[in-house]
């Protein structure tokens, strides 16, 4: 590229992804990032569930005003999830048969779409890329929930989607300066997605797990060869193996460990049928991962 180029002088005085990285950190700090909050349905929703005054009724009540919100409920509740011997077409038969806490995840995670679009074009299929990510992550996730006791659906799903928070604010800081170029964001968003997320989530009263998840996710831990891990598989696991497989499907790949050797892929009781055994699953359930890919996108 000839140093008197338009793209060379751009290139002159941008800076290093580095610098970028303790700048973004800085802003975020003092306050001068934008911070996404919670859409008002979500906090409703949320407040009506933590209330032992209210209940399904209620909480149907406050969902039907969004429409678009109502018939995705009504959808996930007829999904293979929760599918039931007959088929629901409201939203107060949806939040009974899911329950409760489900409902609040499912209006949570299916309202944080509408936080992920910037300002200017040029980064508009970065952030679709991370929200992407998150909807293959959340559909793995479910379908993974299923054969892993004590780890409910909806919290995997709910999970795997806030994973990429993190990104709003990076995106925000980049807005500002109408960044030119996609794949500088793309480095900084994976360097600092997983601290702001963590952030951002606590500062949503998320509890401590799923605010140290964006975090977790992308610390990859292994372990020795025939070692299993005490621990009970955890929500983190099944999101961290979901994603594993989900950047397999992505134009950046993964070139991380391989699955059989992470300690969040051994936790997990389908990994004692072999290493391969979570892909074998995942092929049986096609069918259902593209139709909860279909509700979680919209």
């Amino acid at each position: 590229m000839p140093p008197g180029t338009k793209e060379a002088q751009t290139r002159e005085v941008e800076p290093s992804v580095e610098a970028l990285h303790e700048d973004v950190l800085r802003l975020f700090r003092a306050g001068r990032l934008r911070i996404p909050s919670l859409p008002d349905v979500a906090l409703r929703v949320r407040a009506a569930v933590n209330d032992p005054q209210r209940g399904v009724a209620d909480v149907a009540r406050i969902v039907q005003v969004d429409a678009a919100l109502a018939a995705r409920l009504v959808h996930i509740a007829n999904s293979p999830l929760y599918r039931g011997a007959c088929t629901i077409d409201n939203c107060h038969m949806a939040v009974s048969r899911l329950g409760l806490e489900a409902t609040r995840n499912f209006v949570v995670a299916f309202t944080l779409r509408n936080l992920f679009r910037p300002r200017h074009r040029t980064l508009l299929p970065v952030l679709q890329e991370v929200w992407r990510l998150g909807c293959r992550t959340a559909a793995i996730s479910a379908v993974l929930a299923r054969v892993t006791p004590g780890v409910d659906a909806d919290r995997v799903v709910l999970a795997a989607l806030v994973q990429g928070i993190g990104a709003l604010p990076v995106v925000d800081y980049l807005d500002r300066r109408a960044w030119p170029d996609p794949e500088a964001a793309e480095r900084l968003i994976e360097r600092l997605q997983g601290r702001l997320g963590r952030d951002i989530l606590s500062g949503w009263g998320f509890d401590a797990e799923l605010a140290a998840l964006p975090e977790a996710i992308a610390r990859l831990e292994t372990v020795p060869p025939d070692t299993v891990p005490g621990e009970a598989p955890r929500c983190a696991d099944v999101v961290q193996v979901a994603w594993v497989h989900a950047r397999f499907g992505t134009a950046r790949g993964y070139d991380g460990p391989p699955l059989p050797e992470l300690a969040s892929y051994r936790r997990l009781p389908i990994s004692r049928l072999g290493p391969d055994a979570s892909l074998e699953v995942l092929e049986q359930s096609r069918e259902e991962i593209r139709e909860l890919l279909q509700i979680l996108a919209g």
